[in-house]
């Protein structure tokens, strides 16, 4: 009986939304992203782990990505998100899937914040590397609004944890372990 009114509790508040036509909305995001802390961990065969911070050489990322959107309440929204992201130095692409949470301060045509807790990163290209992680949060403003869409500025913090085992060295001869990079970016995009 006790998991059939939590149930029933669960979906009335899936109700809350102020119409069904708001329930599901989408966000396509053109990305910006400036790393401002680069980790670098590879050995040698006759040395032990070695570690560096990179930045000096390490260019800005482009990217992009779309994500489908479910209100659960009012003010709070689970979806699904998608995206293709390019580093230019080192020269690293991945592919993108994960999950991500919004929470609005008024309804979804207004200011919030959001957090992308766990992204699965992954390349076409396995010489440069295997698979990885990003993590990502930030607030969105809306510039514009209509009827059926919003013009939206968003501005984060993303950490990209990249498996480099078993792929091509960035710079010599080392054996490459990973890398992180930990930086801030700013997307412009539409929800619909």
């Amino acid at each position: 009986m006790k998991k059939t009114l939590i149930l029933f509790f669960l979906l009335s508040l899936t109700g809350y939304s102020q119409d069904h036509s708001d329930k599901l909305f989408s966000n396509i995001d053109i990305e910006f992203i400036v790393a401002n802390k680069v980790e670098y961990d590879y050995h040698y065969n006759d040395q032990p782990g070695l570690h560096i911070d990179e930045i000096a050489n390490t260019k800005p990322a482009l990217g992009a990505s779309y994500s489908y959107n479910f209100n659960l309440f009012k003010k709070l929204s689970l979806g699904v998100i998608s995206g293709f992201q390019f580093q230019e130095r080192p020269d690293l692409s991945m592919f993108k899937l994960g999950s991500t949470i919004k929470y609005f301060f008024v309804n979804n045509d207004n200011v919030f914040i959001f957090l992308n807790p766990y992204t699965y990163n992954f390349s076409l290209k396995k010489d440069q590397f295997k698979n990885g992680s990003n993590t990502r949060f930030g607030i969105g403003f809306p510039v514009l609004k209509r009827d059926d869409f919003n013009l939206n500025i968003n501005v984060y913090y993303e950490v990209n944890d990249l498996s480099l085992y078993g792929s091509k060295p960035l710079y010599s001869n080392e054996i490459p372990q990973n890398i992180i990079f930990r930086s801030f970016g700013v997307s412009i995009g539409t929800q619909f």
